[in-house]
This record gives C-alpha cells, sequence and structure tokens, in this order.
C-alpha cells in the first residue's frame, strides 16, 4: 500500500497543485524532516538491534524500551524548540508558517508511536494493515478536500493525517510487549554514545537526501522544488520498498550473529545482496526507459521540466539498495555503524559543494546530478568495508545473469515504446511485458533469486 498510495494520490494531486503547490508542502516537509531526526536522534536501527537481542526477556526489553522512550521524549522537546526559534528567526519560513506547523505534529507522534518495537517483534502483518487503513483514509479525504491550487496545506495534512493516525494505533498495540509505566530503574547514559553515533549518520543522510528540495526552496523556487519532486518521486518509491524489505532483514540478521549462528547469518546475507541486485538493475532501467510517459501520466505536462533529472536519478536506485542491504546486513549487525557515519559525512560534504556550485548553474538537474554522484560515493564506500564479512561465493555467476536478463528487458520495453504511442498503454504493457521477459530470461538462467520466488509462490499456491 505504501507504493500504492502515491501511485494513486501523487498524479491527482500534482495536476490539482501544479508544480508551485507540490513544492511548498515538498520543502515544508524536507524542513521537517530534520527537526523529526532531531526527535528521534536516529535511534530506529540500533533500538531494534539492541532489542531483538533481548526480545525472549520481556523485562530486559521493557527497561531498553523505556531508556530509549525516554531519550526520545527529551530529544523531542528541544526539536520543539528549535522549531519555534526558527520560526521565528529564518525569514524564509514565514511564508510557509501555517504548511510548517501542520506538518510539524509528525515530530511527536514518531517519537511516541514507537515504531521500531514492531520491527522487533516482527508485527509486519499489523504494521501493513495499520497502515491500509489510514492511508485509505486519506486517500478519500484528498479527493474531497484538495480541489483547487490553494488546497496545498490541506494536502500537506493528508500526509499528516495518514502518519500521526498510524502513530496513535501504535501507542495502544505496543502494550501487548511492553509497558509505557512499569517502575523500573532506567539507564540512560550507557545509551547515549551508540546513539549519538546512529543520530550522526542519520543527520549526514538525511542532509543529503532532504537538502536538495530545502536548497532548491532557498536559491530557486517552489516551482523548482516541484520539478524535482515529481523526477524524485516514481525513484523513491521503489526504492522505499527495496530498503523497506531489507530492513525488515535487520533484527533477524542481528539475532543470528547475536547467537553465533554464522552459517545462518551468511545465508541471509547472501540472499539479502541477491535480492538488492535483482530488483534494483531493472527498476532503473525501466525507469529510465519509460521517464517520460511516466511523468506524462503521474504528474502531467507541466512537470515535462523534470524529465533530465529524473533521466540521472534512475541509477540512483541500484546505489541506494546497495547501501541498505550493507547497512542493514553488514554494517549495524557487525556493530560497524561508524563506517556508515563516516560514509555519510563524506555524502554530506560533497553535496552540500555540488549542490552550491551546480544548483545555480544547472538548476533542478544540478540537484539531480550531485545527488547521483553522491550515492555512489556513499554507497561504494560502504561496500568497500562490507565485502571482508560476505561470504560472496556465487555473487558474480547471478550479476552476470541479472545483467543478460534486463538486457533482454529493455529490448521488450523499448519494443514497446516504438510501437504504441498512448502514454497510458506504454507504461502498462511496458512493465507486464518487461517483468514477464525479466522473470523468464532469470528463470532459464536459474538465477537464485528467481528460482526462490518461484518456489514460494509455488509453496503458497498449494496451500
Amino acid at each position: 500500500m505504501n507504493l500504492a498510495f502515491p501511485l494513486i494520490s501523487f498524479p491527482y494531486a500534482s495536476r490539482i497543485l501544479l508544480p508551485a503547490g507540490i513544492g511548498k508542502v515538498n520543502f515544508a516537509n524536507s524542513v521537517i524532516e530534520y527537526f523529526t531526526l532531531a526527535a528521534s536522534l536516529g535511534s530506529f536501527s540500533y533500538a531494534a538491534r539492541e532489542a531483538v537481542r533481548v526480545r525472549d526477556d520481556r523485562h530486559a526489553l521493557n527497561k531498553i524500551f523505556r531508556e530509549i522512550l525516554t531519550i526520545n521524549l527529551i530529544s523531542t522537546a528541544f526539536s520543539y524548540i528549535l522549531l519555534f526559534i526558527s520560526l521565528v528567526f529564518v525569514s524564509k519560513f514565514s511564508e510557509y508558517r501555517v504548511l510548517l506547523i501542520v506538518c510539524s505534529t509528525k515530530i511527536l507522534f514518531t517519537t511516541i508511536g514507537v515504531d521500531w518495537i514492531f520491527n522487533v517483534q516482527e508485527e509486519y502483518k499489523y504494521v501493513t494493515v495499520r497502515s491500509v487503513i489510514f492511508q485509505l483514509i486519506s486517500l478519500v479525504m484528498l479527493f474531497v478536500f484538495v480541489r483547487t491550487p490553494d488546497d496545498y496545506v490541506a494536502y500537506a495534512f493528508m500526509g499528516v493525517f495518514s502518519s500521526v493516525g498510524s502513530n496513535i494505533c501504535n501507542i495502544f498495540y505496543a502494550r501487548k510487549f511492553v509497558n509505557f509505566f512499569e517502575k523500573t530503574a532506567i539507564e540512560i547514559k550507557r545509551h547515549l554514545k551508540p546513539i549519538f553515533t546512529f543520530f550522526g549518520m542519520s543527520v549526514a543522510s538525511k542532509i543529503h537526501t532532504a537538502l536538495d528540495s530545502v536548497m532548491l526552496g532557498f536559491m530557486l523556487s517552489d516551482s523548482a522544488v516541484g520539478y524535482y519532486s515529481a523526477a524524485n518521486k516514481i525513484k523513491g518509491l521503489v526504492v522505499g520498498l527495496i530498503t523497506a524489505i531489507l530492513a525488515t532483514l535487520l533484527p533477524r540478521s542481528s539475532y543470528y550473529l547475536g547467537q553465533n549462528k554464522n552459517d545462518e547469518y551468511q545465508k541471509i546475507v547472501s540472499k539479502a545482496l541477491n535480492f538488492s541486485l535483482f530488483f534494483s538493475l531493472p527498476s532503473a532501467i525501466g525507469i529510465m526507459l519509460l521517464a517520460k510517459p511516466l511523468i506524462l501520466l503521474f504528474s502531467g505536462e507541466e512537470f515535462l521540466a523534470a524529465l533530465p533529472a529524473m533521466l540521472i536519478m534512475s541509477p540512483v536506485i541500484v546505489f541506494i539498495a546497495v547501501a541498505s542491504f550493507a547497512d542493514n546486513m553488514v554494517l549495524i549487525p557487525q556493530r560497524m555503524e561508524k563506517v556508515s557515519l563516516q560514509s555519510q559525512i563524506i555524502g554530506c560534504i560533497v553535496n552540500v559543494t555540488l549542490n552550491g556550485l551546480l544548483i545555480p548553474a544547472w538548476g533542478v538537474f544540478g540537484a539531480a546530478f550531485s545527488t547521483f554522484i553522491v550515492e555512489g560515493i556513499i554507497t561504494a564506500y560502504k561496500i568497500f568495508f562490507s565485502l571482508q564479512h560476505i561470504k560472496h561465493r556465487g555473487f558474480v555467476n547471478n550479476f552476470i545473469k541479472i545483467c543478460v536478463s534486463c538486457i533482454f528487458m529493455a529490448a521488450a520495453v523499448f519494443a514497446i515504446l516504438l510501437l504504441i504511442k498512448n502514454v497510458f498503454l506504454q507504461i502498462l504493457l511496458g512493465i507486464i511485458s518487461g517483468m514477464a521477459v525479466y522473470a523468464a530470461t532469470n528463470l532459464i538462467l536459474r538465477t537464485d533469486t528467481a528460482l526462490m520466488l518461484a518456489e514460494t509462490i509455488k509453496k503458497r499456491i498449494k496451500r
């Protein structure tokens, strides 16, 4: 649903609000992301890693839960203080004040929603059902309340409603696993050093992911942010899906290492690496080939200026998928988060420098090109330090098979683009034919991930 919801909501909203309206909302959301990060201290991955080691001991789990929640509540208070100071003293924020206040409600509820506890308990069914319900309600509200270009505040509220509603549900459901008010001694100090390491990683990462929109908003215009958002949207959906799946494997990989089950750990690492490439490579190629029809269908002709940016950002899908693999399967479980922090700091410095040079010269394309370079550097750095912990036997063979399958897939999609001129049919038939050819070629070549998925589907059908 996290993939389907934006595919329905964004095409509608972009045609109603136009580049300027979409740009206003995305600028406000990008700013609030920094304050949300300051509130959470980037503790999601740290909390999941530590809590999964004691999840079978309710008392120990509850102790860690209360310690991390206490830290986050304190940091949330400081985050709101910083936000209100910024609203008063940053002149640029005055025209976005209402939007920023609306979006800021996410800060508190992200903290008290304690989403990480459901990762620890592997409660993915609950998370899915909860998300579907609130996103469907948000979708209905979108069609009812967003009717003119002036309704951008209502559009922002739709996104906030889905997030806040989900987190309110979390508060009640989390009591199944933890007690918010259990009277136990808490030790906050022991968490501070590792949490701030994770916070540094998250800050550096957020700077180079959200900074593009913020700098475009400060240096150019709302429309420029809107164009960049359109270019980034489809890529973001695919990346979000792949990284979300990889993130669910973090507790399991940490658990295996904690139990000294190295063989099981290496098996899940191998599967995750093949998985990340199996889906990210064809996604990147498919989006590059279908970039123009995708923009026309999901954003409209007003957003065609985003096409060059979308083309250069498509390969970023592969970079981020592989970097997410390195984080969730190797660096964090192996307690090598400092490597991730170093890569993000390097990426942050390069991104700020390139944006400062390229945005004035190339506009939206400059921001996109900067993202391409930065994500490539970050991924290369993480993989370099991860390789020593990966038994990559058979990887090259699988990678070659995936690349060959991508070539056949690209040929099928290109043929559809030549033969059909209707934008909707180009996308529909391009995706169907591309997926079919890609799947068939991988099965013929006996790629590991394809065989595993085929076996899983067979078992589900037999049930």
